[in-house]
């Protein structure tokens, strides 16, 4: 079915594609997704790096979108409208540089979405506290450095449910790691420790739990 708005949709992902704001690059582009999905009734989720790079205001940098939805036919007619190739779950934009997947139907039964507002426009987003428990779990069971650091870079950003943010660590058991991630965001906080610093104590942690 062709998009009703498929001229205004290609201009407005140009632009977002254009963004030089790390922080809003991401969510530009998903917003453009989210308007192109809607016509077809789904709302998609942004999950993953993107959501990191928001809630960080950039300090956590990614190419790649991650977006929840109902995978379909019309999901790929979609997408191919707005210039992208399938390549797996993938999606590619080869003019914009583009990286798009999307990798579930929905979010998890615990999981909770919040909706943010990009330039007047509204995109669902994965809750801050349960980014905080999948970086955790990629941390600590996939022995993903990165992911850690994500996970402080998250704690830093803002306010959140901290009681929710508890339970929901204590039920995924990463709450051993959450609690070695505050220590280390206490010592940046007091000690002034440095963000390479900070990395090692990160890498430390996981080779214990190897041993």
């Amino acid at each position: 079915m062709p998009l009703k708005n498929l001229n205004n949709l290609r201009v407005a992902l140009a632009q977002a594609a254009s963004e030089k704001n790390l922080a809003l690059r991401g969510v530009r582009i998903a917003v453009v997704i989210a308007q192109a999905l809607r016509e077809i009734g789904q709302d998609p989720v942004l999950v993953g790096g993107a959501a990191v790079e928001f809630y960080t205001e950039g300090n956590y940098a990614t190419k790649d979108i991650d977006m929840v939805t109902f995978g379909s036919k019309e999901l790929v007619d979609v997408m191919q409208q707005l210039g992208f190739e399938k390549h797996g779950k993938d999606y590619l934009h080869e003019v914009f540089r583009i990286y798009i997947e999307f990798p579930s139907d929905c979010l998890g039964p615990e999981e909770k979405k919040d909706e943010i507002d990009v330039n007047g426009s509204a995109l669902n987003i994965i809750s801050l506290e349960d980014l905080v428990i999948d970086r955790l779990c990629a941390y600590k069971f996939w022995k993903s450095e990165k992911d850690g650091v994500a996970a402080l870079l998250l704690l830093e950003s803002g306010n959140m449910d901290v009681q929710r943010l508890e339970n929901r660590s204590r039920a995924e058991d990463v709450f051993d790691a959450l609690t070695w991630i505050r220590e280390v965001y206490e010592e940046i906080v007091r000690n002034k420790i440095k963000k390479t610093q900070a990395s090692k104590r990160l890498s430390g942690w996981l080779q214990q739990k190897r041993r």
